[in-house]
């Protein structure tokens, strides 16, 4: 007996809520913000966000003496408003008419489902991993990008990716809205932390170092150390030759989380991975050596939203799924992944860049 393309709708409907749950656990940043509940789910009716921006604190300090002196009171200029757009990407597959014909139970519907609908679900997500990466992922341009030489365009306008490599100092570049602590101005304290590498025996771990207690040491004194690096290939293995065999590996929680999906080493207090997605070749000038990046990911620094969906079509979790829609003068049925979904940081300086780590 065929399956019905309305049965394979139904069945995705309440896979929903489940995917939603796989694509933030299948990367290190959306798992950690999404477990610290830096999540704002479908409460924005459209794709702009503002935020505030703390880099000092809101009022000053008077030593008492003998009593009479004058208490220094009234608000200090403390905070400045970021923005953020989420973009509107549709990931789009087709189940072929001739599959659904030939199926036959629950047991070719679950063939189905996964030769279709969860493959196009680990492919959106390489998309938007290798756009947060690198800023080329196919089809989600708009979203955020790590990669400080390049920019990404969520509404029509480009903005300028997150990481600088470069000294705070020199940094002058504008991220969510906000121009860098060195540019003409800049807000003091908006920049990221930055070291490079003359190679990795001289002194890769001593500059790691650095920035690691530099961004831990930086913003509220409850968000705690920077818990999570991201490596590309070369510079995660010189890191593991340097190490030799004090390795403590670790791995993505989540219990829905594939087991072997993802494995790192700890570093310090935080856990070190290796992001295929990040390609060296990608950057220019220092970060071209390569490049570890360090994030405070379960504090308080990075956020996740979502656009409230179209009523008549809201599904569980994050994705609008659509369909089916018969392609005209084709045997084909094509569903839909609507997904509007935006990512920001709040803290820069909480988190920091490392280049040259390609060089042993």
């Amino acid at each position: 007996m065929a399956i019905s393309p309305d049965v394979v709708a139904t069945a995705l409907q309440d896979l929903a809520p489940g995917y939603s749950e796989l694509f933030t656990l299948w990367h290190p940043i959306m798992e950690r913000v999404v477990k610290k509940g830096n999540i704002d789910r479908g409460t924005l009716k459209g794709p702009y966000k503002e935020f505030v921006v703390t880099t000092d604190g809101p009022g000053q300090v008077t030593q008492v003496i003998t009593g009479s002196e004058v208490i220094a009171g009234g608000r200090r200029q403390n905070a400045s408003r970021g923005n953020s757009f989420a973009p509107r990407m549709i990931y789009a597959f087709d189940v072929p008419g001739k599959d659904l014909a030939e199926a036959n139970g629950e047991n070719d519907l679950a063939k189905i489902i996964k030769a279709y609908p969860e493959l196009a679900l680990s492919d959106f997500h390489e998309r938007i991993a290798t756009q947060l990466a690198m800023g080329t992922g196919t089809g989600v341009g708009g979203f955020p990008t790590f990669n400080g030489q390049t920019t990404y365009n969520p509404q029509g306008t480009a903005r300028q990716g997150i990481f600088e490599y470069a000294a705070p100092a020199a940094q002058g570049d504008v991220v969510f809205g906000l121009t860098k602590t060195g540019g003409v101005g800049g807000v003091a304290g908006w920049n990221n932390q930055y070291a490079d590498i003359t190679s990795f025996a001289a002194n890769g771990r001593q500059r790691m170092q650095e920035v690691y207690y530099l961004a831990s040491s930086e913003g509220s004194k409850t968000m705690g150390p920077v818990d999570l690096l991201l490596g590309d290939q070369t510079s995660y293995l010189n890191y593991l030759d340097d190490l030799d065999q004090q390795v403590r590996v670790v791995k993505i929680e989540g219990d829905k989380a594939p087991p072997m999906i993802r494995k790192g080493v700890a570093f310090l207090e935080a856990d070190f991975f290796m992001e295929r997605s990040i390609d060296p070749t990608g950057h220019t000038l220092a970060a071209a050596d390569g490049v570890i990046y360090f994030i405070h990911s379960s504090s308080s620094s990075w956020h996740l939203y979502t656009v409230g969906h179209n009523s008549s079509m809201e599904t569980k979790g994050d994705f609008d799924i659509r369909g089916p829609i018969r392609i005209p003068e084709q045997d084909m049925w094509r569903y839909e992944y609507v997904l509007n979904m935006g990512m920001y940081c709040d803290q820069l300086r909480c988190n920091g860049v490392v280049t040259g780590a390609n060089t042993p």
